[in-house]
């Protein structure tokens, strides 16, 4: 009788003990938010510092101040100046632009400007640009943050036209940066509201007659409902809304885009496009389409 009690409990421990080796083995770690390397608006900061950037590198231009405009490139920075050839270094870059300023070169206009952010470091701005003596396109600007400073390490335009007379252009050289940067603020806002549980701000940050597309979950017209949206969201425990490699673009003078990966507490996904336009002096969320590609 004994014996048989002895299987007994042998068989029923190795029942157990398998049973929860297979249990453990079939168990999830919990999935961790991607993107966290950085802060929820970090991105959006160093769209900001290079526009600035770039901001400062067009004003020297335009006035002349040659020595400046080189001090924005890297030591090893390549620039393609179609159809003049491929500038490497600053000696090379330096002979160009010194000698481009000092032929009458200037009203340096950028228009249709775009960034994108890599990473923490590393940003691409493209525009197409203008001044007194032609016209063309910047395919590239690859901006890197080095010691500490914004630096070009590489510049790729094309002359498309050169004017037979100069031509004057009263249009504010860098008005589509400022435009952008006001945009990205008006994200930062929204994205800061949202973390904070503030979903009246969040609903604020749309027009009245606003488009949310929310894959695959549903589609929405108008502020009000869209805010509802959000407060069930926040309501439920979603935060830490994190946007990696946004991508701003200027699209009239009073509208802009973005794009951009995305992750928060509860999931990740892709921001297809944010359309954000300036009404009554404010600029609003009009269109807004995303899509969650994996929920934690």
């Amino acid at each position: 009788m004994k014996s048989i009690k002895t299987v007994i409990t042998v068989t029923v421990l190795m029942i157990y003990v398998t049973s929860y080796g297979q249990k453990s083995n079939t168990e999830k770690a919990p999935i961790k938010q991607s993107f966290t390397t950085h802060t929820p608006i970090s991105h959006h900061q160093v769209a900001l510092e290079v526009l600035n950037a770039s901001k400062n590198w067009i004003m020297n231009f335009n006035s002349g101040n040659a020595a400046a405009c080189i001090k924005g490139y890297d030591t090893k920075a390549i620039m393609s100046a179609m159809p003049f050839g491929i500038k490497k270094g600053v000696p090379e870059i330096s002979e160009f632009w010194e000698t481009f300023i000092s032929s009458g070169a200037t009203n340096l206009i950028y228009t249709n400007v775009s960034i994108e952010v890599v990473n923490k470091t590393t940003a691409f701005l493209s525009a197409n640009w203008s001044m007194n003596v032609g016209r063309g396109i910047i395919y590239q600007e690859k901006w890197e943050l080095i010691n500490g400073k914004w630096l070009l390490t590489y510049d790729d335009f094309e002359v498309l036209e050169k004017f037979e007379t100069p031509k004057q252009n009263d249009t504010d050289s860098i008005a589509n940066h400022i435009m952008l940067e006001d945009v990205i603020k008006a994200s930062m806002k929204w994205i800061n509201s949202f973390n904070s549980g503030d979903n009246k701000a969040c609903g604020n940050g749309y027009a009245k007659n606003a488009f949310m597309n929310a894959i695959p979950f549903t589609s929405i017209q108008g502020k009000e409902g869209i805010e509802g949206f959000w407060t069930k969201l926040i309501n439920d425990g979603a935060k830490n809304l994190t946007y990696h490699n946004p991508i701003f673009k200027v699209k009239t003078d009073k509208s802009a885009t973005l794009s951009s990966q995305w992750s928060m507490n509860i999931g990740e996904g892709k921001i297809y496009q944010e359309k954000w336009e300036l009404i009554n002096g404010k600029w609003l969320l009009t269109y807004d389409e995303f899509q969650v590609w994996e929920q934690y």
